[in-house]
C-alpha cells in the first residue's frame, strides 16, 4: 500500500471514528495491519502511526487492542529495517575503550557528531551507545519532545526554535491600520506558531485569513462578538493538549472556511472527545428509567476478560424506523459496550 493510498484510509478510518461505526473502525484498522508494511518514510509522510496510536485509548476493548497490535507490529517492522536503530549498539573495537593496567588503549576513529560517549561502569569501560529509539517513537506519540535546532533563515526571516515562537519574537512586521485586529493577528500568530516549525509567511497568511473571515462573518465590524468568536478559537488553538488541531489549520488540512465555522466540540482534541464519548455512553446506559429488569445471557463474550457471563437491555436510541440499541455490560468485569 502506497502513501496515497495510506491517506485515503486514513481519511476514511477518521470519518469511522465521528460517526462512532465500530464495524467500519475495525474494517479499517485490520486492513491497515494485513496491507501496511511500515517504513520510517511512510509513517513520517502520512502521520499515521501517531493516529492509529491515539485509537489505543479508545473506549472500545477490540479497538484499543488492535491499535495496540498495530503500533506494535510497526514499531518492530522498522527495526528489523534498520537493525542498527536499536536502543544500544553491540560494542566492538572501533567505539569501545578499556582501560588496563598499562594505561588507556587507543579506540579507531570514530563519528563523534553521531554518537555520545557515556561511561557505563567502575571498572573504567566507556562505551559509545548508538542514538536511542527516540525518533522511532515519535512516529508514533506527539507527545514526545522535540529535539532543539538551531535558528534557521526562511524568506530572509529568521524562524525561531520550536517551543519558543511568537510574533515579537519572529520579528514580524504587519499591520492593519486598526489596533484591535492587529492584536487579534498577533494573538492568532502566537497561538499557531509556538510549536511550530513552519515558515513565518505561511503562519502570518493563516491568521489574517482567519481574522478576515470572522471579521467578515460580523459585518466588517471588530465588536464584542468578533472578539468573543475570536477568543474562543485562539483558546482552542493555544491548547498543548490539541496539536492535531494547530497542526491541520497550519498546513491546510483544515481549511480556514471550515475552521471558522467549527464548533468548540469539533475543536476539542481527541483525548477530549474520547472523554466526551465514554460520559455519553455512560448517561445512556444510567438514562433507562424505570425500564425492565437487565436479562443475563451467555450470548455475548466480553472483550475485555474473555468471558461470556453478561446482562443486556435494549433501547430505541435513534429514530423508530432504525433498529434498537443493545447494551451489554459483563458481570466479571464491568466492561461496556453497545451495538446496533
Amino acid at each position: 500500500m502506497n502513501i496515497d493510498e495510506v491517506v485515503q484510509l486514513k481519511k476514511s478510518l477518521a470519518k469511522a471514528i465521528s460517526e462512532e461505526k465500530t464495524s467500519a473502525i475495525l474494517g479499517i484498522m485490520k486492513q491497515f495491519n494485513d496491507d501496511v508494511v511500515a517504513t520510517k518514510e511512510l509513517l513520517k509522510k502520512t502521520d499515521i502511526g501517531v493516529f492509529i496510536g491515539k485509537q489505543r485509548s479508545h473506549p472500545n476493548a477490540d479497538i484499543a487492542r488492535l491499535a495496540k497490535d498495530i503500533v506494535k507490529k510497526w514499531k518492530t517492522a522498522v527495526q528489523q529495517s534498520d537493525p542498527s536503530k536499536s536502543i544500544y549498539s553491540p560494542k566492538t573495537n572501533s567505539d569501545t575503550v578499556k582501560v588496563d593496567d598499562g594505561g588507556f588503549v587507543k579506540p579507531q576513529p570514530i563519528d563523534r557528531s553521531s554518537i555520545k560517549i557515556k561511561r557505563e561502569n567502575s571498572q573504567g569501560e566507556i562505551s559509545t551507545p548508538s542514538p536511542s529509539l527516540a525518533k522511532l517513537e515519535n512516529s508514533f506519540s506527539e507527545n514526545s519532545s522535540p529535539s532543539p535546532s538551531t535558528p534557521k533563515l526562511e524568506n530572509d526571516r529568521v524562524i525561531n526554535n520550536k517551543g519558543d515562537r511568537s510574533f515579537k519574537k519572529d520579528n514580524v512586521g504587519y499591520s492593519t491600520g486598526d489596533s484591535t485586529r492587529d492584536k487579534c493577528i498577533e494573538l492568532l500568530y502566537d497561538s499557531l506558531a509556538f510549536d511550530s516549525n513552519n515558515g513565518i509567511d505561511i503562519i502570518l497568511n493563516r491568521a489574517k485569513k482567519i481574522e478576515q473571515m470572522v471579521l467578515d462573518q460580523f459585518d466588517g465590524e471588530p465588536e464584542k462578538q468578533y472578539r468573543d468568536k475570536l477568543r474562543g478559537m485562539i483558546s482552542n488553538l493555544k491548547d498543548k493538549k490539541n496539536p492535531g488541531l494547530r497542526k491541520g489549520v497550519v498546513s491546510g488540512d483544515i481549511t480556514v472556511q471550515k475552521f471558522c465555522v467549527m464548533t468548540k466540540e469539533e475543536m476539542a482534541s481527541e483525548e477530549k472527545k474520547a472523554r466526551d464519548r465514554e460520559i455519553q455512553q455512560a448517561n445512556l446506559f444510567k438514562a433507562r428509567g424505570a425500564g425492565p429488569t437487565q436479562a443475563e445471557t451467555n450470548m455475548f463474550r466480553c472483550g475485555k476478560c474473555g468471558e461470556r457471563k453478561t446482562t443486556y437491555f435494549q433501547m430505541q436510541t435513534r429514530s423508530a424506523d432504525e433498529p434498537m440499541t443493545t447494551f451489554v455490560t459483563c458481570i466479571v468485569c464491568n466492561n461496556r459496550w453497545k451495538f446496533c
